[in-house]
Order: structure tokens, then C-alpha cells, then sequence
């Protein structure tokens, strides 16, 4: 005995001390033999008394050893204790604070009840729960709040439904959906089950209209379907949204019920109704897309933002709406934006459906006008600012046989529209608006020339460059076909090479003064020799394969080396 030690009535007094974790995390979901267990062997732990064995502790709590053992054995699976021993049955306590806290055996006898109705359930089409699927079934019901009935009842209805395929997956997911939506009491799952009976033909059809889904509804879809009709929607709506649909899921049936419940369609007479307006319109738009020269990955907004705009403005005629969209193509207005604002300003000038056609016939006769003028002007865009152009010279009185006189006369000239702009601004206000009245006659005078000094002098510049660009172009492409023909034969592209390369070194070590320049030198007139001898057996000359300008003095540039214009421009 030591020197000192607490007298009896003294230890009687002390205390043991139980963490509170183990209070609140594990003490409310353990049996209370389980606790009791625990709280003695605390007890001894902190008051230890020599040789008190297992049999000892059975006897103070006057339970079965087996009891015990298994208690200590349920508080190891929660990381509270470690058995050490089994004989003699030894253990030692671990902080509640370090324990992981892993999922807690149950007892069976708890739930002896429900394995043996699970069983004769599952036996009734032919299968056996062995004991460590059963343990996951209580381990379920260990770790929620479903009742044992509920879940038999859930089990049922699986097996009922899928007969011997029926699956434990099956099962467990059901009973997981269920509680997380709350639904864990007997008279809650029977009531959720006979909901699932009453619309498994109507999720079923849906399912089917989706592309021809082969699967069975899961609860997933049972959950999306009582919103639908919780939400007022009739069991036709969802199965005409869904035909409407044809191929997608579940989610994007959901997202479509939510714009027909913008619209406030819900029954199916509604929903079809409203469905079909808004395929037509879909179609319609691919068609004007198409005519626009676009492509579209969804119509919906723009069916929103400008098909029903401009129907509502009152052009319904779909034929129409294609030809203004084509139409804004030909004319470099090739977008919804742009053909919305061609149709917002139909609308201001209060044209119809009923003389859209007698408008885009006058635009193609103003479209073959400019190709006219093309024809004899050169390039001419096709914009809505040219036709606006064709229509003010209309305003000025003037018709086609004059706009044409004018654009002969705007031949060749850098701008011709604006040209031609200024020759008929010139009539109007002479008073020429017939070919009969035009004083000069291109037959038999000159014509006038209408443009400014500087416009001239442009112009002039240009046809002289386009003429040296055309004979320099001519002469070098007479030397690359006598240059290409040379360097077909293999032993004029390998000396060709070589006197490139050698050339190169001369000119370097003439740059820095290094010794054997000679040398190099003398291998370039080596090669410089090779190389013509080839070229005369193959009749080429050296001239050949260099530009023979037609002009000596310029080199068809159409200046002389001192700046001065050349004079071969004149001749």
C-alpha cells in the first residue's frame, strides 16, 4: 500500500468524467445496456481495482459476459474502445474527441421482426438475403428515421412492380428518396406509393413520348410529375408538351411545362393549341434564318424578339416574310436586325401584307437596274444606300433610259454612283430629262467630262499605273518560264546552288577582309562558266532568265532614274 491513499468513504465521493461528445453524438442513438456498459467500464478505468476481471464486471451488472463483450464490441466499431485481448478479455478506453465515428453495429434481435418479413418477401420470387445485405438494411434503418413497416411496404411495392429482377439497389433508392423528401411514417409511404399507382401510366406515357424511353419511371420523375400537376397543369398538357417535344428528358419536358405555364396553358386543349403557334413560328423562322443567309442553334429568341414583332405589325403572309428575308440578303442587310428595320420602316410608310409584293417587285426592277449600271460600270454594291439612290433620281423625274446615259458617261471612273449622281443633278437643273434633250450625243461628240481637276488627275494616275503594272507583270513572267524550265534540270539547280553559296562567301570575306578571297572569287567564275554551258545546251541565255522591260529608260516604272515621268507612256 502506498504512503498515502483516499479512505473509502473518500473514493465514494469522487466522480467519473464522461465527455460530452459521447453525450451528444453517441449516447442517444446507442441502447441503453450499450451505455450502461460503457459508463462502468469508464468507471473502472479511472478508479482501478487489481484482478477485476470480465466475470467480475458480469456479476456487479449482473448481465451475461456474451453481453458484454458485445456491447465493447459495438463501442470498437465506433472508435471509442480497443479491445487488446480476448483472454483474458482485456480493453482500453480512446478519447471520444479522436474517434472517426464510423457507422454503428446494430443488433439484430432489434430488427429480428423485419429480416424475417424481408425475407419471406424476397423469397417469394425466388431470392435469399444473406446476412450481409441484411446488415445494410438495418444499418439503414439504424441511420434514419424510416420506420420498419414503411420500408417493408417500400420493399413490397419493388418486388411487386419488377418481380424476381427486383434488386436491392431498387429498393434502397426508393427508401432514400423517400426520406429525403421526408416521407418515413407507414400511412406517409402508402400514401406516397398509391400516387405513384394512380399516374405510373401517365409518367409512363410521357416517357414514351420523350423518344421512346424503354426504362421504368424512377421517383425522380414521379417527384417532376406531382409538380406539374400540382402546379394545375392537367395530365393531356404534360403528354402533349412532352409529343411537342419528341426527343429530350424529363428536365427539358420541365423547362418547357414552365413556359406554358407563362402562357397560362394548362389544360391540353391549351397546351396543344399554344404548342403548334409556336411550332409553325419555329419553322417559319428557320425558313427566314435560311433566306438570310444565317444559322440558327435555337429559334426561341429570336422568335420572341422578332417573328411575333412582326406579325403583330401585320405581316402574317409567311410567303412574304421569306422574300423580304431574301430580299435583305441580295441587298447586304442579311440579319434579323437589319430586316427588322426594313420591315419597322414598311410599317411606317403603312405598307400590308397586300402590297409587300408590289414593293419587292419594284425593288427587283431597281436590283436589275444596278446590275445594268454595273454592266457598264464596273462594281456596284448592291446596298440599301444605292437602291435609296436609284429611288431619289426616280424623284427627280428621271427614268432608267437616262440613268443609264449617265453611268455610260461614269465609265471607268473611280466613283461612278457619285459620278452619275452629279451628271443627272446637272440635268434636273438644266432641265434635261430625255435622251432627245441631252445636248451632246456620245455618237457624234465627246462626251462631257463632269469631273474636277483632281478627280481627273486620279483618275489618270490610276489607268497609268494599271498599264506599267501589266507590262512589268508581262516580262517577268516570260523570265520565270524560262527560270522554271532551267531549273528542271538537276546539274543547273545543283551548280545554281553552289554559285549562290560561293557567292555569298565571297561577298563576306570581301566585307571583312579575310584571307583566300582569290580563291573564292576564282570558284565563282568556275561555276559562273558551268553554269552557261548549260544553259546553252538547253538554248537559254542569261538575258532569259531576267525581266526584258519593253522600256530600256525606266524599266517599264514609268520614271527615269533622275525622277522625271518617262516619256514611253505618251508613245
Amino acid at each position: 500500500m502506498g504512503f498515502c491513499y483516499f479512505s473509502k468513504d473518500f473514493s465514494n465521493n469522487a466522480y467519473t468524467s464522461v465527455e460530452n461528445r459521447f453525450i451528444v453524438k453517441y449516447m442517444p442513438q446507442a441502447e441503453d445496456v450499450a451505455v450502461k456498459i460503457y459508463l462502468y467500464g469508464l468507471y473502472l478505468c479511472q478508479t482501478p481495482a487489481r484482478d477485476f476481471t470480465l466475470e467480475n464486471c458480469a456479476e456487479v451488472l449482473k448481465l451475461p459476459a456474451e453481453k458484454i463483450i458485445e456491447a465493447f464490441e459495438f463501442w470498437e466499431d465506433c472508435d471509442l474502445v480497443q479491445i487488446v485481448c480476448r483472454d483474458p478479455f482485456t480493453l482500453e478506453y480512446l478519447p471520444v474527441s479522436a474517434s472517426a465515428g464510423r457507422p454503428k453495429k446494430v443488433r439484430y434481435e432489434k430488427y429480428a421482426d423485419f429480416n424475417k418479413e424481408l425475407q419471406r418477401k424476397m423469397q417469394g420470387v425466388g431470392l435469399f438475403l444473406d446476412y450481409p445485405v441484411l446488415q445494410k438494411y438495418m444499418n439503414f434503418l439504424q441511420e434514419s428515421e424510416m420506420e420498419q413497416q414503411a420500408f417493408l411496404l417500400i420493399a413490397e411495392y419493388c418486388i411487386r412492380r419488377s418481380g424476381k429482377n427486383v434488386s436491392n439497389a431498387e429498393i434502397f433508392n426508393k427508401a432514400k428518396n423517400f426520406v429525403k423528401r421526408g416521407i418515413v411514417t407507414y400511412s406517409q409511404v402508402e400514401k406516397a406509393l398509391s400516387d405513384f399507382n394512380v399516374h405510373t401510366a401517365d409518367v409512363k406515357r410521357a416517357l414514351d413520348a420523350l423518344g421512346g424511353s424503354r426504362r421504368e419511371p424512377d421517383e425522380t420523375d414521379y417527384a417532376l410529375f406531382s409538380k406539374w400537376l400540382g402546379e394545375g397543369f392537367e395530365t393531356g398538357a404534360v403528354t402533349a408538351a412532352a409529343k411537342s417535344l419528341k426527343r429530350g428528358s424529363m428536365q427539358s419536358l420541365d423547362v418547357l411545362l414552365d413556359e406554358l405555364k407563362e402562357k397560362g396553358a394548362f389544360s391540353a386543349g391549351a397546351a396543344e393549341e399554344y404548342l403548334a403557334e409556336r411550332d409553325r413560328l419555329y419553322a417559319l423562322t428557320y425558313k427566314i434564318a435560311k433566306n438570310l443567309g444565317r444559322k440558327l442553334d435555337s429559334p426561341h429568341v429570336y422568335v420572341e424578339e422578332y417573328t411575333r414583332k412582326w406579325i403583330d405589325l401585320g405581316f402574317e403572309d409567311e410567303e412574304n416574310l421569306c422574300a423580304l428575308a431574301l430580299f435583305c440578303n441580295k441587298t447586304e442587310r442579311g440579319s434579323f436586325e437589319l430586316m427588322d428595320g426594313l420591315i419597322g420602316s414598311l410599317h411606317e410608310e403603312a405598307y400590308t401584307d397586300e402590297n409587300v409584293q408590289e414593293y419587292l417587285k419594284n425593288k427587283q426592277k431597281d436590283l436589275k437596274l444596278l446590275s445594268r449600271i454595273q454592266a457598264l460600270c464596273g462594281t456596284v454594291r448592291r446596298s440599301e444606300a444605292n437602291l435609296n439612290m436609284l429611288s431619289v433620281w426616280r424623284k427627280w423625274n428621271f427614268g432608267d433610259d437616262m440613268i443609264l446615259e449617265a453611268a455610260a458617261r461614269a465609265a471607268n471612273t473611280a466613283h461612278p454612283l457619285a459620278y452619275i449622281n452629279k451628271i443627272l443633278s446637272s440635268w434636273k437643273r438644266d432641265g434635261v430629262f430625255t435622251p432627245a434633250d441631252i445636248p451632246e450625243k456620245r455618237a457624234d461628240a465627246p462626251a462631257q467630262d463632269h469631273r474636277n481637276a483632281a478627280a481627273q488627275a486620279q483618275d489618270e494616275r490610276t489607268e497609268r499605273e494599271r498599264y506599267y503594272a501589266a507590262r512589268r507583270a508581262k516580262a517577268q513572267a516570260v523570265a520565270d518560264r524560262f527560270e522554271k524550265r532551267a531549273l528542271a534540270d538537276p546539274q543547273y539547280k545543283k551548280i545554281s546552288a553552289d554559285l549562290s553559296a560561293a557567292e555569298r562567301e565571297a561577298a563576306k570575306a570581301e566585307a571583312f577582309g579575310q584571307e583566300g578571297l582569290a580563291g573564292i572569287l576564282a570558284r565563282v567564275e568556275e561555276l559562273r562558266v558551268r553554269r552557261h554551258a548549260v544553259l546553252t545546251g538547253m538554248g537559254i541565255t542569261e538575258a532569259d532568265l531576267v525581266p526584258q522591260y519593253a522600256c530600256k529608260k525606266c524599266s517599264d516604272t514609268g520614271f527615269l532614274p533622275d525622277g522625271r515621268a518617262c516619256d514611253c507612256y505618251k508613245k
